[in-house]
């Protein structure tokens, strides 16, 4: 009756833009890495990559500077539309969802601002509506839960907004942590790996794709 969605690496190749943000952040420090060495940074918060980061380069800076150089070039990033990719098969399913009646939600462990900010710039100019409210009835991110994935708190308010029993939701997640979040709340988990979380224990899914283009033979 309903499908919930996962942000970002999801809908959205943010995690590319969250890497060449970090790097760049790096660079001014003297230090490059390449997109493998940032997969052990992604699912986990960017207060711990800050601090992270200063320990394991041995940088000249407190990690709480690092963070916010970090996130500047980063919301500099989403607030411009050419800079913000779908991930592949994106639209084609939500064209199809809906032509289903499919109840939409979207629930991110981002903070609001950043959710709104990658929803506005990077989904709705490929959609044919005024608001991405027309289509996701549902809208959570990091800032409206007070525990964040792995537990199950957003993906249980999703669906009561929603009007619709978990049992009888379908989440698309493409990290570990978003998976036993949607598992933890009773619903179905469809894990889309992409080249960020594609070390990650996926083994709690009930099932796993390759793309976003696999799912609408299962709808």
């Amino acid at each position: 009756q309903a499908v919930i969605f996962d942000m970002d690496g999801l809908i959205v190749d943010s995690e590319t833009i969250y890497y060449n943000a970090y790097n760049q952040t790096l660079n001014d420090l003297g230090v490059d890495i390449p997109r493998e060495e940032y997969m052990r940074c992604v699912g986990h918060p960017v207060e711990g990559n800050s601090a992270e980061a200063v320990k394991i380069y041995d940088l000249p800076i407190r990690p709480e500077d690092f963070l916010e150089s970090w996130m500047k070039r980063f919301e500099n990033a989403i607030g411009d539309p050419e800079q913000i990719e779908l991930m592949p098969g994106f639209l084609d399913l939500i064209a199809h969802l809906r032509q289903k009646k499919y109840k939409l939600g979207i629930a991110s462990s981002t903070p609001r601002h950043r959710m709104q900010t990658t929803l506005k710039n990077g989904v709705l100019p490929h959609l044919d509506v005024d608001a991405i409210d027309q289509i996701f009835s549902a809208l959570f991110s990091g800032s409206d839960v007070t525990n964040t994935k792995p537990d199950p708190e957003i993906y249980l308010k999703a669906a009561a907004k929603l009007d619709v029993e978990p049992k009888h939701c379908i989440v698309f997640e493409d990290s570990s942590a978003g998976v036993q979040s949607a598992k933890a709340a009773g619903m179905t988990s469809v894990a889309v790996p992409n080249f960020f979380t594609a070390h990650h224990d996926h083994s709690q899914a009930h099932h796993i794709l390759k793309s976003l283009h696999e799912a609408i033979p299962m709808l």
